[in-house]
């Protein structure tokens, strides 16, 4: 009977695992950047652990370029896409992607910037994504993540 009694409570610790173990962890907030009438972004590094998918809305004409510039430590293993998904790239396409290094006086390990620049092709409307993570790690594609909505005018 004390067997019996130890199986169940063993069954219903199991069950309580698998229960707990399915429910999924609540989505971070997205963080709204204010719209700007400006053609480029910098975010530092130090945002995205308490916001890591951001939300930009920027503006542009038509041969203006853009620019967008993200803190990146690449010392972590972690870096930003090289190439940015474009939604559609007849509207913009991406004709530069740099690092910026923190300098020489910094420490090791210090964080540095990545810039890319957009050239406005022609009006609309597009989304870029850009995404931060360690690339040999598939669950970890889009750790942080910028989404851009263009209007180019």
């Amino acid at each position: 009977m004390k067997r019996a009694k130890w199986y169940l409570v063993l069954l219903l610790v199991g069950i309580l695992l698998f229960v707990g173990g399915c429910t999924e962890e609540p989505s971070p907030p997205v963080l709204p950047v204010t719209p700007t009438q400006y053609s480029s972004i910098s975010i530092p590094i130090e945002e995205f652990p308490n916001h890591p998918h951001i939300d930009v809305v920027m503006h542009a004409v038509v041969g203006e370029e853009l620019t967008v510039t993200l803190g990146s430590n690449p010392t972590t293993g972690f870096q930003w896409s090289e190439e940015a998904e474009i939604s559609d790239e007849s509207i913009i396409k991406q004709v530069d992607h740099v690092f910026v290094g923190p300098g020489i006086d910094k420490p090791p390990g210090t964080p540095g910037e990545e810039v890319w620049t957009f050239k406005a092709l022609r009006k609309g409307t597009v989304t870029t994504l850009l995404e931060y993570s360690r690339p040999w790690v598939e669950e970890e594609i889009g750790y942080w993540t910028v989404t851009i909505t263009t209007t180019v005018k």
